[in-house]
Parts: structure tokens; C-alpha cells; sequence
């Protein structure tokens, strides 16, 4: 949740309010926080208001309306939810309004450090024309990124902050993406291109956000007919043993997408590394949602 007064933590019996901390950020939230009792009108104000003038701010208003919308229908957190009306309110003066900067959340400094630099690769994207040449792509990552933020200062829905990571992740893969240029002269193979899609905990199961990974890999393929290579990981809780075979299955979890989109199964190669490529190093026995994941290079 976003910066509150302190005497909010000592309302006993007010589910709105989730999680105090003793981090004090005090000062520096922005000028739009939310009020739980102005939830109706803030969101009545940014659907009815004037609509952006570029597709990215049409886009980013519409992502904040929603999250915003789901804070107050799903999860009862009407502080919140005020607060991304409000925002979502604010892209009309400002279309280029920026993610959240995580100091202003309850956050430690340590966590505020990396964070920021997840932030800083995002607002480096968006500056350099990602706004204007993936609208959609670029709304979803800012978006996802705020959800992300917000759900990990309140940091009791694990669920929900996976899927806002992943789904953060997965545009900016896209937004990562280089479109190759135009020549008209041979050029030297293209460089393979890099797709990577997540796990829930324990789970081979492809996610939603997945699918839309997997289309575009398949898509690739289709423009190139190159080979292509899987290799299952997953993250370092439980035994090394097990985890091999989690990967394993994940991989041809992967596999059997792919060849269900058309890919021949004689152009892929599949391997799975279990816990022994992790993406993000933590000790043995953390959970850890980015290092549950099957990469799928295509040449």
C-alpha cells in the first residue's frame, strides 16, 4: 500500500489496511495518494474524463483503471484502489507519467536499491520510443511494474506478486526485442532470439501469459525455420534430484507447446539443467519465481 499516516496502524479491525511497517518513507509519497472514501468518485472521474491523446496514454489509463478496479472488487483494498484511480486520472496531464519510485513505498533501502534498478531499465525503455512503438507492450510493463510494487510492500499475496513479475517480465522481453532492420544486401545470420517463460511453484502448468510467450516463439520460428533449443530450470527448493526432474518435466511441457504450434520436433533440442543454472542466485532451499522457468532460444 502506499504511504499512510502512522496512526493508520494502530486502527485494529480495518481490513483495508494490510500491512504497517516500520519503514518510515514518511514525506515523499506522491501527491496523489488514495483515500478508501474517495475510491468511487476517483474512478468515476478517470473512466468519464478526457481521453489521452496518444495510444500509450490510452492504454496506460485503461491498465491503471482495471488494477485499480480489481483492488477494490477482488481484494476490498479501497486505499489503493483510490490511489491507482487517481493515477490513471493524472496520465490525461501527463502521458508520460512515470512507474512508481519504490522510495516512496515502505520499503527498506536495500529493497528500494533493487528495485530502482528494475525501474530504471523500465523508464530507460520507455524513453527510448518503446512508448510510441509498443504502446500496449509498454502500458502493460509500467503497470505491471506499479502492481508489483504495491503488492510487495503489502507482501502477503505471493501469488499476486508472481504473477505481476511474470507478467512485467514478459512484456519487457518484448519491449527488450530489437526489430531487425531492413537491408537489402545478405547480412550474417541473425543473433537467436531469446524467449523465456515462468512457473508457479512446483508446477509444470503454462500460465496465460505464457501462451502469448510461446505464440511469439512460434511465430519466430515460422520467420526463420531455425533451430530451436529449450532447457528447463527451476528454482532452488527441494532436492537437487528433484528439481532436475521438475525441469525436465518444464521443458517438455515447453516442447509440447511448441510442436503444437507448428514447430517440426526434429528442429529442437531440449535440455534441463534443474537448479544448476539459476537466474537469480539465492541459497539452497529459497523460493524464488524468476529461476522456475524454461528459456527457448530460436535461430
Amino acid at each position: 500500500m502506499q504511504l499512510r499516516p502512522t496512526i493508520l496502524c494502530a486502527l485494529g479491525g480495518v481490513a483495508l489496511l494490510s500491512a504497517c511497517s516500520s519503514v518510515d518513507n514518511s514525506g515523499t509519497a506522491a501527491m496523489y495518494g488514495g483515500n478508501p472514501l474517495t475510491y468511487s468518485s476517483s474512478v468515476s472521474s478517470a473512466i468519464s474524463g478526457t481521453e489521452p491523446a496518444t495510444a500509450f496514454g490510452k492504454a496506460l489509463k485503461a491498465e491503471y483503471i482495471a488494477y485499480a478496479q480489481r483492488e477494490a472488487d477482488e481484494w476490498y483494498d479501497f486505499f489503493d484502489a483510490d490511489f491507482f484511480a487517481k493515477k490513471a486520472g493524472k496520465v490525461v496531464e501527463d502521458e508520460n507519467i512515470l512507474p512508481e519510485d519504490p522510495a516512496n513505498w515502505r520499503f527498506s533501502a536495500e529493497e528500494v536499491a533493487q528495485k530502482r534498478a528494475v525501474r530504471d531499465e523500465l523508464i530507460a525503455l520507455l524513453d527510448d520510443g518503446k512508448r510510441e512503438e509498443k504502446p500496449d507492450t509498454a502500458a502493460v510493463a509500467q503497470a505491471r511494474f506499479d502492481c508489483w510494487i504495491e503488492e510487495s510492500e503489502e507482501g502477503w499475496q505471493d501469488d499476486l506478486i508472481s504473477q505481476c513479475w511474470k507478467d512485467f517480465e514478459a512484456a519487457m522481453a518484448e519491449l527488450r526485442a530489437v526489430e531487425p532492420a531492413p537491408m537489402a544486401a545478405p547480412v550474417a545470420a541473425k543473433e537467436a532470439r531469446l524467449f523465456t517463460i515462468f512457473f508457479d511453484f512446483d508446477s509444470v502448468a503454462i500460465t496465460p501469459v505464457s501462451e502469448r510467450v510461446l505464440d511469439a516463439a512460434a511465430e519466430q520460428w515460422a520467420s526463420s525455420m531455425g533451430n530451436v533449443a529449450i532447457v528447463g530450470h527451476a528454482d532452488a527448493s527441494g532436492s537437487a534430484a528433484y528439481n532436475l526432474k521438475l525441469s525436465e518435466r518444464r521443458a517438455q511441457a515447453a516442447l509440447d507447446q511448441l510442436t503444437g504450434r507448428g514447430i517440426k520436433a526434429d528442429q529442437i533440442d531440449s535440455d534441463a539443467v534443474g537448479e544448476g543454472d539459476l537466474l537469480i542466485p539465492t541459497p539452497d532451499g529459497v523460493r524464488e519465481p524468476r529461476n522456475r522457468r524454461v528459456t527457448i532460444s530460436v535461430d
